[in-house]
């Protein structure tokens, strides 16, 4: 299989390919950011890496690789929710408008051809013209809003996909003109809630860690996972929460005494999932997500434990939050290894707070817990977001909140263990990098639907 990779970045998609088992050659990766280069060559040294911009190409020039597969993440800042949503003015369009015009014009038009970008890309005009060029060219499409927490992946991260094959070539399933929300279901094994269960808890090649970073075991060998794991079992975990003007309430399912507020730290001793169960009940306001998130809990997903990395406490010196940083402590969303998800790490990760990932607490003190969700309802009471005393710093500070390493990012990105990042890019290159790549597992499983060839479904 011949593929072009076109916005290639730090090679997610290139990761995707190699992951899904399909016989492949990347014929070439284009992409014009000299950061996103820089790690890709790094890790993919022998590719055929273009740096130049995709409006330079012309339709002569992609007849002549003889093209079979595309792969794409064009720009998303067109289409966020933060940005200013220029759609197709804005001139970071321009390169995927011009790829389209390209394509009728090919006399060698790939089979294959998967985008990715981000929600609400489906409302644009531009998305739009995707599908109005795909239909000129013969191709069969079907599009997807999916999120890693469908695989089993602890990380928040919707997404836009559109897979698309070119007549003669049909799908394996029954496409529909709906967005789909889940893969669709095409063998009884990635159907059965049991296996589901089994699986979820093992360990996949597209996350091992190797030895420089002692990562722990996670995302093993998954091809049985379904695309909507739903929860069968997890650890204990806070009841139903219910709205306060402070923030979100909740008690622990266990109910004891453990779990109230006044209580002392519970003994080392002590059965862990009650120790969990505790420390979230604790922690009930340190949560910082929408209500669609809320609904994502669903899913049943490794812990977050699985993905960190397994280093002493010196090498997470430099990951440390700044007093700076913990000013900035009410719009965090704090994360512990016994939870089950993290918010979605943009490319403002490291420097900007909201919105931009998840924080890791270090701290398993329940007490430590409790004194700084108390703190968190007494600020937001008062709405002072500014003044800070030193006691209440000293009371953030026992947390011993960090950013999570990129390492730690690109394991929830499903990164394989051997991809590596170049020793002279600074933290904030690699959080920026990152916060702009895809998820390799979900684009992996998206490639393997693609390809996979109709047998006795019906095409609609």
């Amino acid at each position: 299989m011949r593929v072009l990779e076109l916005y290639s970045g730090i090679g997610g998609m290139h990761c995707a390919v190699k992951e899904c088992g399909i016989s492949y050659e990347i014929i070439a990766a284009i992409d014009v950011n000299t950061t996103a280069n820089k790690i890709y060559k790094h890790n993919f040294p022998e590719s055929n890496l273009m740096d130049c911009g995709i409006e330079s190409l012309s339709a002569t020039q992609l007849d002549e690789m003889k093209i079979d597969m595309i792969v794409m993440s064009p720009p998303c800042q067109p289409f966020t929710r933060v940005g200013k949503k220029l759609d197709a003015e804005d001139i970071r369009t321009k390169s995927f408008l011009h790829l389209l015009s390209l394509l009728p014009r090919l006399n060698n038009c790939p089979k294959y051809i998967l985008v990715e970008n981000v929600k609400g890309f489906e409302d644009s005009e531009t998305c739009l013209k995707l599908r109005e060029t795909l239909m000129k060219c013969n191709f069969t499409y079907q599009e997807f809003l999916l999120t890693p927490l469908q695989f089993g992946i602890p990380n928040s991260r919707l997404r836009y996909y559109l897979i698309a094959k070119r007549s003669p070539l049909k799908f394996s399933f029954a496409n529909t003109t709906e967005i789909m929300t889940s893969l669709p279901s095409i063998n009884s094994e990635e159907n059965s809630s049991s296996t589901n269960a089994t699986n979820i808890s093992q360990p996949s090649t597209a996350c091992i860690s190797d030895e420089s970073t002692r990562t722990n075991d996670h995302c093993k060998n998954s091809s049985h996972i379904s695309s909507s794991h739903h929860m069968q079992s997890s650890p204990a975990k806070p009841a139903k929460k219910k709205e306060t003007q402070h923030g979100m309430l909740g008690k622990s399912i266990n109910n004891s005494d453990a779990t109230d507020k006044k209580s002392p730290d519970i003994p080392a001793a002590t059965c862990p999932i009650c120790r969990e169960s505790c420390l979230q009940s604790a922690g009930y306001n340190m949560r910082q997500l929408s209500e669609g998130e809320e609904e994502e809990d669903k899913y049943l997903c490794r812990l977050v434990q699985d993905f960190l990395e397994d280093q002493p406490p010196e090498y997470f010196q430099p990951f440390m939050l700044t007093r700076k940083d913990l000013k900035r402590f009410i719009v965090m969303d704090i994360v512990f290894p016994c939870l089950q998800k993290t918010t979605c790490f943009t490319k403002r990760y490291g420097h900007f707070m909201e919105g931009a990932g998840s924080i890791f607490q270090m701290s398993h003190s329940i007490s430590e817990m409790t004194a700084a969700s108390e703190l968190k309802d007494r600020t937001l009471e008062l709405k002072n977001r500014d003044q800070w005393s030193d006691e209440d710093y000293q009371v953030l500070s026992r947390l011993r909140l960090r950013y999570f390493t990129p390492r730690e990012i690109a394991n929830f990105l499903c990164f394989p263990a051997t991809y590596n990042f170049p020793q002279d890019l600074s933290k904030i290159q690699l959080y920026r990098t990152l916060g702009n790549s895809l998820n390799v597992r979900v684009v992996s499983k998206l490639i393997q639907l693609m390809v996979k060839e109709q047998t006795s479904h019906v095409q609609v």
